[in-house]
This record gives structure tokens, sequence and C-alpha cells, in this order.
């Protein structure tokens, strides 16, 4: 049971050590080191499906369709993973506090090659994963004002806050519509 412990604290150390301090108000209604959402790099990785960046670094958690012999892994249909643009581009796993409890997914199988996935740490975002035939792909979608996109990317702006519980004062869901392929956003608050 020590060891356990012991290795849990060790764990939770390295990922406070590594990650970066999320932004601070300074108390003059300033914040610290928030990102600009036009200078974050946009990624382009295989099997990637959407992805989520976040105060107060460009670094960048990709979402990637999980393939084994050509075909969607049920068990683990989408994984997660890091690019740490501010270390030079290395791509890093995901720790296991990250993965249980922020950016980690969580799947249903709902039907033939679809899935509802949930992030870890805001469940309320509804995200389907199903295939495509006419793209002859998997993409993932979500619903702004009632209407299905396609979607790229999530964009969570943090003002504050701790390691554990940051004050995310909004995140923005970006896509496109795929009849028209014009661009989608919607920005809201957490519940």
């Amino acid at each position: 049971m020590k060891i356990i412990v012991f290795s849990l604290l060790i764990c939770i150390g390295s990922i406070v050590i590594v990650e970066e301090n999320y932004a601070q108000d300074k108390g003059d209604g300033a914040i610290d080191k928030l990102v600009d959402k036009a200078e974050l790099p946009v990624p382009k990785e295989e099997k990637q499906l959407f992805y989520l960046q976040r105060d107060p670094n460009t670094n960048t958690v990709i979402y990637t369709l999980n393939m084994e012999d050509g075909k969607i892994d049920e068990d683990q249909p989408v994984k997660a993973h890091w690019i740490r643009y501010a270390e030079g581009g290395k791509r890093t796993d995901l720790s296991f506090i990250q993965r249980k409890f922020a950016y980690g997914v969580h799947h249903t199988k709902t039907g033939d090659r679809s899935f509802d996935i949930r992030l870890q740490a805001y469940k309320d975002l509804e995200i389907s994963v199903k295939f495509n035939s006419q793209k002859d792909k998997y993409q993932a979608y979500t619903a702004i004002d009632n209407k299905e996109i396609v979607l790229e990317r999530i964009f969570v702006r943090i003002d504050g806050g701790s390691y554990f519980k940051p004050n995310v004062r909004y995140i923005e869901v970006l896509g496109y519509d795929p009849l028209t392929k014009s661009k989608v956003s919607q920005r809201f608050s957490p519940k």
C-alpha cells in the first residue's frame, strides 16, 4: 500500500513539475500569460479527429482514431496525446491523472461504426465519432445550434484557478458544416 501511495505522489509531483502554471489573475483584472488563439499552431496528425488547446501555452492535445490492422479498436476507438509545442513539438502520452480527470475520453458504442465520446473534464459536450461513407473515413461530430458539424477544434479559455481546478471562462467549439463546408463556432460557459 505504501508503494502505491508513494508512486501516486511521484506521479502527481511529476505532472505539476512538467505542466506549466495556469494563468493567474493579478487582481487588477489583467490575466497573465493568456495565449491568443490566432497564434496557436494547427496540428495535422495522422488519423486526427480533432484537437484541444487551452491557456496558458501552445501545447495541444490531439484526439486520433485508434486503428488496429485497418479496423477501429472498439475497446478504445479514440486515443489522446500531447504535442508539446512549447518543448519543440515533442509528442508525449497523457499522464494517468490527465487521462482520468481532464483530457481522456470515455466512449460508448452507439451503432455500427459509431461511438459517443465524452471528455473526462466536461462530459456535457456530446461528441460522436462515426464513419462517413462519402469521405470513406471516420470523423468527429458535435452540435451547434441543433445542427451537426464536423468538429475540428476545442479551445478552453482559463483565467486562474489551480492545476486541479482551473477557472474556465469559456469553451469554444470550432468546426464546419458538412454540407456547405462553411466554418462554424460556438462559445459557451461550462456549467
